[in-house]
């Protein structure tokens, strides 16, 4: 898509309103990894991936990273779940920002995706992705982690922001109805957003 979805430049204004330059960044970046056996007891772990994110933004004010180049991070589609809640609330209009003032391409249409993953939240409902595999109480200690770990995120916001976030998911979801459905930025709206 070479030029942005309409209202692109409202919802870039709203955003730059809604999260002030002046914060401090995270001093915990990473989320720590985390496994739950068979009987949905948690274990720690240490997650490479979570490393490489930490790496990548800690220390570093959102504003430092230019749109173009993160959205081009080896890790900007995959490492994004692996940020701790405060941290993903604190880096999120650095991505925001890129994908509503860079040409979005097959590539960088991936980190849209992956965007709006982390911004929407998690169907304690939702049937397993894999059947067979993991016992219900490791599947339900895994839905929940998800939960709170949402819901602490989105706590991280204030209403203005929050109300960014909205702004952006109605400004992206056209750009979705030409993948198979459901449309991704519809149901972030519908379970969290627009409520």
């Amino acid at each position: 898509m070479k030029t942005p979805p309409p209202g692109s430049a409202e919802c870039l204004a709203e955003v730059r309103r809604a999260f002030p330059v002046a914060l401090p960044p995270p001093a915990l970046v990473a989320r720590e990894g985390l496994w739950f056996d068979e009987a949905g007891l948690p274990h720690a772990y240490e997650n490479p991936e979570a490393l490489d994110a930490a790496r990548h933004f800690a220390g570093r004010p959102w504003t430092d990273f230019a749109p173009a180049a993160l959205l081009q991070w080896e890790l900007t589609q995959g490492g994004l779940p692996f940020l701790a809640p405060r941290a993903l609330a604190y880096y999120l209009p650095a991505y925001l920002v890129a994908l509503l003032t860079e040409p979005l391409d097959v590539d960088t249409f991936g980190v849209l995706e992956s965007v709006v993953g982390v911004l929407t939240r998690p169907d304690e409902r939702e049937p397993r992705s894999t059947p067979g595999g993991r016992g219900e109480a490791q599947w339900r200690a895994m839905v929940q982690e998800r939960l709170r770990s949402f819901q602490a995120f989105v706590d991280a916001l204030d209403e203005q922001q929050r109300s960014a976030v909205t702004a952006f998911l109605k400004v992206m979801e056209p750009l979705f109805e030409s993948v198979p459905p459901p449309n991704p930025a519809r149901t972030a709206l519908e379970r969290y957003w627009t409520r």
